[in-house]
């Protein structure tokens, strides 16, 4: 597995009027590069809302002022688990496979 973490922007201090102090927004997109069951990448985005839930009036110009806040991905590759029965099967396997 391999995850980066990348922060773009700092978080808006509670004085700032165009964001909202307890509400983010997340977008992410999944997929499987192979076979189902094979290599999996995630990526997500961190957006600062224009206001927190239920509360407050968005105004007409609130995408000019959101930031990205943080960027991150992630690569799972996915493996059987015979692997790791085969690998707790050997004779200097720390972990032993429960059979």
């Amino acid at each position: 597995m391999v995850i980066t973490l990348e922060f773009k922007f700092p978080i808006p201090k509670p004085s700032n009027s165009h964001c909202a102090q307890q509400t983010v927004a997340i977008y992410t997109r999944g997929k499987f590069v192979n076979d189902p069951s094979m290599r999996h990448d995630s990526y997500v985005e961190v957006w600062t809302a224009p206001t927190d839930i239920g509360e407050g009036t968005v105004t007409d110009d609130w995408k000019v002022h959101q930031r990205c806040l943080a960027v991150g991905t992630q690569m799972a590759l996915v493996t059987s688990g015979d692997l790791n029965r085969k690998k707790g099967k050997e004779a200097n396997s720390k972990v032993k496979a429960q059979l």
